[in-house]
């Protein structure tokens, strides 16, 4: 009754079990932190110095020790050939990561599943795995080689058309890098050196910027990922399943301390015999479920956001103004602000909106040390509980402010999948091809009457 699965090359040692289930637990743990660290939930709280320290902190503690290690000059020189090459460029590391967790989870199921597919589901599904496993990776390269929607000459004016200024979050103002007036919606991004239109956020699993020409791309991405992770939890947990069915476990007593008990009455055993039985496809199981659940938030967050008609990089510009918005009210509240006061308060939001368009946007937030200096000057004094539920809101009422950029959800995904500057830069061409038609007729017909 309690015979290994080792007939069937399912079973592991107890350690390698723990091993492999402290691997998939620390893999989960480290794709929660590095998509969701920088929220501003998080701000303050463990997860935010795990993100930092996995993230950026590194490098700063690599720079410190190669200066204690080798000297000053000779260890600012190392650091600074390693910072440009691995800190500030784009490199694959998030991508090598992307590709053992797929590949390493395929192997799994492979490898201990895959030949038990006939037996208790459909054989079909032999042919649908891989076919979704490949249209997966496929999906993946085609946002990490896709254009964001990098800003060039040739379709500067058809950004300057299709996303006009609102004079909140977007004002004239010239690009210090490109020496081109910044159009709205855009950012220069720091890693990758290039002004991408509607920047969402530049995100390492692709190692590429996500923006207006393929944000579709990267929504697809998400969808089919929760779906292949919701799918080949399902295989697993069909074959555990029937294993256990076919052997007869589910009806099998087994003798413990309180006397003989079965499986399906007592959920600690049951965990405990699946864990050392069964442990490959039990420790899948519970990495796609958080892989769902991870993804799935992902997913339904940029849904949101279509919604709301923002970007990821959107999203922390209104938080700023709004918090700017609400201290001058509670400043109001509390005395009758002047208009020297009202200036200037809106002249430091004008500063820190700046600062901003340097700064890195990761998945959920601004990156970088001028993001932390800006955001210590709004920084609200409210617990992570209170952040999280919404509690102890302040008395006063800031001024709300429109977003001109929400069009509402349909007109929000349209957008999405029809980048409203190609339509421009589509629109601008015909005209320009019916022009050059208009002129050529003119100076025949002008030939003609001499």
């Amino acid at each position: 009754r309690t015979e290994p699965y080792g007939s069937s090359g399912i079973a592991m040692g107890f350690n390698a079990s723990l091993a492999f289930g402290a691997y998939l637990v620390f893999a989960a743990v480290f794709l929660f932190v590095i998509m969701f660290g920088e929220s501003e939930m998080f701000q303050g709280t463990i997860v935010e110095r795990i993100h930092y320290w996995t993230t950026e902190g590194w490098c700063v503690a690599l720079g410190w020790g190669l200066r204690k290690t080798l000297g000053k000059e000779k260890g600012e020189r190392v650091f600074g050939v390693i910072n440009h090459w691995v800190c500030e460029r784009a490199n694959p590391f998030m991508q090598l990561v992307y590709l053992s967790l797929v590949i390493g989870g395929y192997y799994v199921f492979v490898a201990y599943g895959f030949d038990l597919i006939g037996l208790y589901v459909h054989p079909a599904h032999a042919f649908v795995l891989p076919t979704v496993m490949i249209l997966s990776l496929m999906q993946w390269l085609r946002v990490c080689w896709s254009d964001p929607g990098v800003i060039n000459a040739s379709n500067l004016e058809a950004h300057y058309r299709a996303h006009p200024f609102d004079g909140v979050l977007y004002r004239p103002k010239e690009c210090p890098t490109l020496g081109i007036t910044v159009p709205a919606r855009s950012k220069f991004c720091n890693t990758t050196k290039r002004r991408v239109a509607k920047f969402d956020h530049y995100c390492g699993w692709f190692n590429n910027v996500i923006g207006e020409n393929n944000l579709r791309h990267f929504i697809v991405f998400l969808a089919v990922h929760v779906a292949l992770c919701a799918y080949v939890a399902y295989l697993s947990t069909a074959v555990v399943y029937g294993e256990m069915a076919r052997r007869g476990l589910l009806a099998a007593e087994f003798n413990t301390r309180r006397g003989p008990r079965r499986l399906t009455e007592d959920w600690l055993l049951l965990s405990k015999f699946l864990v050392y039985h069964y442990s490959p496809l039990v420790m899948l199981i519970i990495f796609l479920v958080v892989l769902v659940i991870a993804l799935g938030s992902f997913l339904v967050y940029h849904l949101h956001l279509i919604n709301k008609g923002m970007t990821t990089n959107e999203t922390f510009k209104w938080k700023y103004v709004r918090k700017y918005m609400q201290k001058q009210a509670e400043e109001a509240a509390a005395e009758a602000a002047s208009q020297n006061t009202a200036g200037k308060i809106q002249a430091q939001r004008n500063e820190g909106l700046d600062v901003l368009d340097e700064a890195d946007v990761g998945c959920v937030g601004p990156t970088g040390g001028e993001a932390a200096v800006v955001a210590k000057t709004v920084k609200t004094h409210r617990s992570f509980w209170d952040r999280l539920t919404g509690r102890r809101k302040p008395k006063a009422r800031a001024e709300e402010m429109k977003n001109i950029y929400n069009k509402g959800f349909r007109k929000n995904l349209w957008e999405v999948f029809h980048p409203p500057s190609q339509a421009v830069a589509q629109e601008m061409q015909e005209m320009g091809s019916m022009t050059s038609a208009n002129a050529g007729g003119s100076k025949r017909k002008k030939q003609k009457d001499r």
